[in-house]
């Protein structure tokens, strides 16, 4: 094997460093090109949202001023009013069918059916037991 020698010439340094700069540039080109292709899809989506945001906000505005200036919003949305829509009546899905009366709970203590050991109201307890 021939050995390279431990010395090399002004001209040979210079094409070796030459070299260096065209490969460190072209890699610079190839990196910008990439991080472009990903940024500006990016910059596009986000500038997208941002005008939407504007828009819905404008819709916002507009619905706000509308609901402010009609005569019957006084009526139908007073602060003073204590009525909550959170107020709701619990109603039994039994009272349909037995209109108001109690309905005694009765424990299931037949193993074919799917409520074994669980209270049952009587209607129920009938209807599994029928089938």
């Amino acid at each position: 094997m021939k050995s390279q020698p431990d010395f090399h010439t002004r001209e040979e340094i210079d094409q070796l460093v030459e070299g260096i700069y065209r490969a460190v540039e072209t890699t610079g080109e190839r990196l910008d090109g990439r991080c472009d292709d990903i940024y500006f899809p990016i910059d596009l989506s986000i500038s997208a949202l941002a005008s939407r945001v504007e828009a819905i906000h404008g819709e916002l505005v507009e619905i706000q001023s509308y609901i402010a200036r009609r005569p019957e919003a006084a009526l139908s949305i007073h602060r003073r009013n204590t009525k909550s829509i959170d107020i709701h009546n619990q109603t039994s899905i039994d009272s349909d069918t037995n209109r108001g009366r109690l309905v005694p709970k009765t424990t299931s203590d037949m193993s074919n059916t799917p409520c074994h050991g669980e209270e049952i109201s009587a209607d129920t307890y009938a209807a599994l037991t029928k089938h």
